[in-house]
């Protein structure tokens, strides 16, 4: 009898022993797993920005190249041409708006670009005449040669 109760106590002992060690095993690689995870995260967004940057530089070089070899062109067909200057360069390129952007980013990305100058002017004109909240997500063909109000209409046109 009292062998049979050792015996039992013996096996709850075993069985307890058992059921704690794989649940707190478990916790812990939890835990372990959810740090990963967010640094797995945390390496995907620093690689994402990365790429964006990448992205937005290689735009605005394709796009200079593209318009430099449009001025050799233009160049070749009137040799009487003189050697234009930089302002007289004609920078073409796409402006890519996401959700979410208001127009602060939208004037600081068109000045990064080299479409304007100045964003603070360029956001100013847009508070101005009431097109801050008019601005359309999409990509939008922008140039240098265009003025406020060109950009303007542009960025507030639905994109189909």
């Amino acid at each position: 009898m009292i062998r049979d109760i050792l015996r039992a106590v013996g096996i709850g002992c075993l069985l307890a022993g058992g059921i704690l060690f794989f649940t707190s095993d478990s916790k812990i690689t939890s835990n372990a797993d959810a740090q990963q995870l967010q640094l797995d995260v945390e390496n995907l967004q620093s690689e994402l920005a990365k790429t964006k940057e990448l992205l937005a530089n290689a735009q605005t070089t394709s796009t200079v190249k593209e318009s430099a070899s449009e001025e050799e062109k233009s160049e070749e067909s009137d040799a009487t041409t003189s050697n234009p200057t930089s302002s007289d360069t004609i920078l073409k390129t796409i402006l890519t708006i996401e959700s979410g952007s208001n127009s602060t980013v939208v004037s600081a990305n068109l000045e990064r670009l080299g479409i304007i100058e100045n964003a603070a002017l360029f956001d100013a004109y847009l508070e101005d005449n009431n097109l801050t909240g008019k601005i359309q997500i999409g990509e939008h063909n922008m140039d240098t040669s265009m003025d406020f109000k060109a950009i303007a209409k542009e960025i507030t046109t639905v994109k189909k």
